[in-house]
């Protein structure tokens, strides 16, 4: 008889429109045939979950899905002329309140909101998602439960004591936290929140049976802040073919694969814009920027009036479509974790730049599989060699080598296999 395992995870894993996606659907698809597995996750309860839950199981077929359902708003049309009016006005007051407040805010900065982001990101989660949990733990005895994604590593505090219960850190909360408190160094309330947090995260963590990362950097960064329960590096994957297809790339078309609804992407794509793209431009007015994941529509209207020739594809269907004969830029300056959209570049033959902190974690070198850059400067100037063919060739050639010799599906298996084992 198959053991049980359960996936707690904040989405269901499907369609792949993220690097977490991708990450969490791997780790689950490499011990489908191993494991009697159940997943827990929340969704709005549509059509666009029914679709997407049917193709997930037909991919894994033998999975238990208990979704927390969360019911759509109805539309206003559907309300009387009355209710609709009072509505509107409610909406105006709150509206001039909340501005008010935000004006105050704003007044400090951004610290509060940080903050803010960090202390929830280490409390207790909501009363419904916990309750949810909590039935689900008591109409099933799981041998293994598996805890994934940052916001929810406090799940602990709930979990049955009789299970092994183990963490899947795909972003180290306290190396993410560091980076963001340097541009509020001088701050002794942004000091302090950035304490508190890393000290419950850091306690919260010790309360696992075991923690799994996604390299071996991110392994020895816990163990070195306090971690002191089993710590194992996996790692995810993408799909690879033994064999890639080369495109011609003029080296003047560049993409971007990552959603707005990440702090990093943000940061790094804003980081790139502000410092690289109107020199790039000034240089060669050929230049263009393809961005691809879901962004909101204020961003999107923000950077395409202040910079020309960048697009937003939202998310398709066909990645590669998308990024064959580009040049990927990975421009990330805060966070931690595996980067998917290098993986995704060197699994698809496409030549890539990154800063240090974006290749982190992957055994790329510098001027052998890629260009890593950590100044403007530098990646105006490594931008400018990579149109250069031969220098292309060499990229794709060896990266490709490094992701089918690191990141396969029975590698994998195996990793996660011994990994339960051990635990």
């Amino acid at each position: 008889m198959k053991q049980k395992i359960l996936f707690i995870i904040p989405w269901l894993p499907y369609p792949l429109i993220s690097g977490g996606h991708q990450a969490i659907f791997n780790g689950i698809y490499a011990i489908k045939d191993d494991f009697d597995i159940y997943i827990a996750f929340e969704v709005f309860d549509d059509d666009k979950y029914l679709e997407a839950q049917n193709v997930f199981l037909d991919l894994i077929p033998n999975a238990h899905l208990l979704p927390l359902l969360k019911k759509m708003q109805k539309s206003s049309s559907n309300y009387p002329l009355w209710y609709r009016t009072v509505s509107i006005l409610k909406s105006k007051i709150l509206h001039l309140i909340q501005n008010g407040k935000r004006y105050q805010r704003n007044e400090q900065g951004n610290e509060n909101s940080m903050c803010s982001g960090w202390i929830d990101s280490v409390s207790p989660l909501s009363r419904l998602w916990l309750e949810h949990i909590s039935q689900i733990c008591k109409n099933y005895h799981f041998d293994i439960i598996q805890v994934e994604m940052p916001w929810l590593v406090s799940q602990i505090l709930t979990l049955p004591n009789d299970t092994k219960n183990i963490y899947v850190h795909h972003e180290l909360g306290f190396v993410r936290r560091g980076l963001e408190h340097t541009q509020y160094s001088g701050s002794e309330y942004v000091k302090a929140c950035k304490g508190f947090a890393d000290l419950i995260e850091i306690g919260l963590l010790n309360m696992y049976d075991a923690v799994v990362t996604l390299s071996s950097v991110d392994k020895q960064k816990l163990i070195e802040h306090g971690v002191n329960i089993p710590v194992f590096d996996s790692f995810a994957i993408v799909n690879a073919s033994k064999e890639i297809v080369r495109e011609k790339i003029d080296g003047l078309h560049l993409s971007f694969i990552g959603s707005g609804s990440h702090v990093p992407n943000i940061a790094g794509i804003t980081w790139f814009l502000e410092n690289c793209w109107t020199s790039l431009r000034n240089k060669d007015n050929n230049y263009k920027l393809s961005i691809i994941g879901e962004w909101n529509d204020e961003l999107v209207a923000k950077y395409s009036s202040n910079y020309p020739n960048v697009e937003f594809l939202g998310y398709v269907d066909n990645l590669e479509k998308h990024i064959k004969g580009t040049i990927m830029i990975v421009p990330i300056t805060i966070g931690s974790g595996i980067r998917m959209k290098i993986l995704e570049a060197c699994s698809l033959g496409v030549p890539f730049i990154s800063t240090s902190i974006g290749a982190e974690g992957i055994p790329v070198v510098d001027g052998e599989d890629c260009f890593i850059a950590d100044s403007p400067e530098q990646f105006e100037d490594k931008l400018f060699k990579l149109r250069d063919i031969n220098i292309q060739e060499k990229f794709v050639k060896k990266a490709h080598e490094m992701v089918i010799k690191n990141y396969s599906k029975v590698a994998l298996r195996e990793n996660r296999l011994g990994i339960y084992k051990n635990v």
